[in-house]
């Protein structure tokens, strides 16, 4: 799938995890949109399938929480092109193992943005500043600075400690999320009102929910075997 790793890639090319360069107990959903860290609390790198453009918003859902660990998500850039990286040498840890390897700039989020269903957005601007901001934040908070701009820079995203499971998202997708309701992340256009059983999960629109099931692929959430679909819709109407 070229068009998964294109080097030049627009903003207008769709933003997924890199679905070869990541940390030894990273596990991914079948569209590269969900990274979930198997065990332990480190070697949960992960980064962008193509460059981010500067001021482009990168934007993650925290999907799961392991509280058993201490910190949490770490966020940044690097100018390493991951498709060129091996990922048998990848460091456990983005910070600041990484980070002193040069060419990669990354930081701690605050623990207010590791709590299950946030959703958050990072990005860097003209003059090599990172900010984030969430939805428990409405201002933007700087965090980083001294980035080079002169190259191309892929997000990376270190799932650490209590960070189980993130999610990325279009940012037209974060928006409607925000707004309480779901987008389908495989067309990220329609709706999300298929229910999938026996697990539950309300990811998917029903088109996509139907080509999933026919073609014998599992859950994007939770990877559990599709046996049935129902429409989400009626199940909440039902439910009132």
């Amino acid at each position: 799938l070229p068009w998964l790793l294109a080097p030049n890639a627009s903003p207008a090319v769709a933003l997924f995890f890199h679905p070869f360069t990541h940390g030894s107990q990273v596990l991914l959903d079948e569209f590269h949109h969900v990274a979930e860290r198997a065990s332990s609390f480190h070697d949960g790198i992960v980064f962008t399938n193509r460059p981010i453009q500067l001021h482009e918003k990168v934007t993650l859902k925290i999907l799961k929480k392991e509280p058993c660990w201490h910190g949490g998500l770490r966020v940044g850039f690097t100018s390493m092109d991951p498709s060129k990286m091996d990922p048998g040498h990848l460091p456990p840890f983005a910070c600041p193992h990484l980070v002193m390897q040069g060419k990669t700039w990354a930081a701690v989020l605050p623990d207010q943005c590791i709590e299950e269903g946030t959703i958050l957005t990072f990005w860097v601007d003209h003059r090599g500043r990172v900010f984030f901001r969430s939805q428990q934040e409405a201002r933007k908070l700087p965090l980083l600075k001294g980035i080079p701009v002169n190259g191309r820079l892929w997000a990376i995203i270190d799932v650490y400690g209590q960070t189980k499971a993130v999610q990325i998202l279009g940012e037209h997708a974060a928006v409607v999320q925000i707004l309480g309701e779901q987008e389908c992340v495989i067309c990220c256009s329609h709706e999300a009102n298929a229910l999938l059983q026996p697990c539950g999960h309300a990811t998917l629109c029903y088109c996509c929910a139907q080509e999933v099931f026919h073609n014998n692929q599992p859950c994007p959430f939770c990877r559990e075997k599709i046996q049935d679909i129902d429409s989400a819709v009626w199940e909440a109407e039902e439910g009132t």
